[in-house]
This record gives C-alpha cells, sequence and structure tokens, in this order.
C-alpha cells in the first residue's frame, strides 16, 4: 500500500521527465555549449579548439556586416509591426462587423497563407518575382510601365521590401484570427452606447476598439519583435542574404559564418548576441507596455 501510495505521489514527475530530458538535451545543452564556442576559434571539424577569449565579440563589434544585419532586423521589425499586425487588425474588425457576408469564406481565405510550408512560399514569391515572367512585372508591363519592372531580387534597393512583403503575407492571417477571438470578447454594449452617442467608425476604432485590444495588440508586436529578429527561412531560401549582403539578417549572416565559412566560434558569438537582444528588446516593451497600461 505503501508503495501505491509513494508511486501515485510522484506520478505527475514521470509525465514530465521525457519532456524535461528532451529540453535539456536539444535546449539547455546546446545553450551552454553555444556559449562556450563563442570563446574559441574553431572550424567544426578540427579535433582541437583554439581559446580567444572575447575575440570574437570584439570582431563583431567591428564587423561593419554584423552592423548592417542587424540594420535590416530593425528594419523588418518595423515592417512586420506596420503590415501584417495593421492589416490583421483591420480585416479583423472588419469581419466582425455585420457589413461582411459569408464570413466563414473570408476567414478561412485570409488565414490559408498561416498554414502554408514556408517553403512553398519562397517558391511561390520566387516565381511572382521573377524578372521575365514573374507576376509583378508582367502586370506592370501590360500597363505600359515597363520602366517600373524590376529583378526585385536582384536588386540590392529593392530585395528587402520584397522579402518583407513575402513574409508579412505569411504572417497576416494570424494577426486576424488572434484580434477576431480578442473582439468577440468585447462588450458590444459599448458599441451600441458609442452609437447612441453618435460616434462614427472611425471615432469608435480608435476610441473603443483599439484601447480594449491593448493587451491582444503587445502580445501581437512582442511576437513580431521575436520572430523579426529570429526570422531566417524565407529570406534563406529566396535569395541566402544575397545581393551582396544586401538581404542578410543577423540569423542568415550567423549561419553564413557558422556552416558555410566553418567558423563556428564567431557563429555562436553572433547567435549570443542576438539572443541577448532578443531578451533586451523584450524586456525593454514589456516594460513599457505594462508601464502605458
Amino acid at each position: 500500500m505503501a508503495f501505491i501510495n509513494k508511486f501515485k505521489r510522484f506520478k505527475p514527475v514521470l509525465f514530465i521527465v521525457p519532456a524535461l530530458f528532451f529540453y535539456l538535451v536539444f535546449m539547455v545543452i546546446p545553450i551552454f555549449r553555444t556559449v562556450q564556442f563563442s570563446f574559441y576559434s574553431w572550424d567544426g571539424a578540427s579535433p582541437v579548439m583554439d581559446f580567444v577569449g572575447f575575440d570574437n565579440y570584439a570582431r563583431m563589434a567591428g564587423d561593419p556586416l554584423f552592423w548592417r544585419s542587424l540594420l535590416h532586423n530593425i528594419f523588418w521589425i518595423v515592417s512586420t509591426i506596420v503590415l501584417p499586425v495593421g492589416a490583421g487588425l483591420i480585416l479583423a474588425v472588419m469581419l466582425s462587423s455585420h457589413l461582411v457576408k459569408r464570413k466563414v469564406v473570408f476567414r478561412v481565405t485570409y488565414f490559408m497563407p498561416a498554414v502554408l510550408s514556408l517553403v512553398a512560399v519562397g517558391i511561390v514569391w520566387n516565381w511572382i518575382y521573377h524578372p521575365d515572367f514573374g507576376v509583378v512585372n508582367v502586370f506592370f508591363r501590360m500597363l505600359g510601365l515597363d520602366s517600373l519592372a524590376k529583378p526585385w531580387l536582384g536588386n540590392e534597393n529593392t530585395v528587402l521590401p520584397s522579402l518583407i512583403v513575402a513574409g508579412s503575407w505569411t504572417y497576416y492571417g494570424f494577426c486576424m484570427v488572434v484580434f477576431l477571438a480578442a473582439i468577440q470578447g468585447i462588450d458590444r454594449s459599448y458599441y451600441e452606447v458609442a452609437r447612441i452617442e453618435g460616434a462614427n467608425v472611425l471615432q469608435t476604432f480608435f476610441r473603443i476598439t483599439v484601447p480594449l485590444l491593448r493587451n491582444t495588440i503587445t502580445l501581437l508586436v512582442l511576437n513580431s519583435l521575436i520572430g523579426s529578429f529570429k526570422v531566417f527561412d524565407i529570406i534563406f531560401l529566396m535569395t541566402k542574404g544575397g545581393p551582396f549582403h544586401s538581404s542578410d539578417v543577423i540569423a542568415t549572416y550567423m549561419y553564413t559564418q557558422a556552416f558555410q565559412m566553418n567558423d563556428i566560434g564567431y557563429g555562436s558569438a553572433i547567435s549570443i548576441a542576438l539572443a541577448v537582444i532578443i531578451a533586451g528588446c523584450s524586456i525593454v516593451y514589456i516594460r513599457f507596455a505594462e508601464h502605458q497600461g
């Protein structure tokens, strides 16, 4: 009987142990190993690692390509907050109104990009931006605007905005669904009172909807902030950071240094710096959002 009681007491632990094991093996240990590698010069294959202390971090501080990649991340963050979060909010407000019919069809249609494989998204948008028969350039040529037809992913001035449009297209549906759920939780009496008082659509939106969605907006902005710093897949699939590092972000630059240039130590230092930047920005934004609330 005592054995059975002890088993019941430790039964919850037995369910936690497998998840804890995988978390330690695939998360905690790699993090500590990455910190360790950042203090060494190592090519990933040599049996000997040379201890260099903070040289990798000093090199990173003086690396113009690292700072350029960081600026690209910041540009991506601002664009991702404005485009998909803003579009998701507007679509959610429209789909929650009584003016739109067949709401289920629109919700499914708008949410579809969020469930697509990023490999498929990268291939599709590569075709869309193709300089010869891509939809964008064909459209401009049909209108007689041949001067606007460009190699969108091969031009240093247009590659990053083009990638941001493709990346935002995969995220706005998620924002829309989250906003829809939050809007459905708002008491409709607020809108009835505003209608009685003579408030128009814009006044209702900015005075009622937006303030009551503050926590949801904070969540999505924070998610966009973290995701924008970690963005890698869509850029690597479409341009691999080119041309001439004009679309490199910290994650792609880190990958290039670690696995293409075989400089594991420097790549590890960049990844640690990225983690610190994400944590710092997240803490600052959460504190700011709490203070505003």
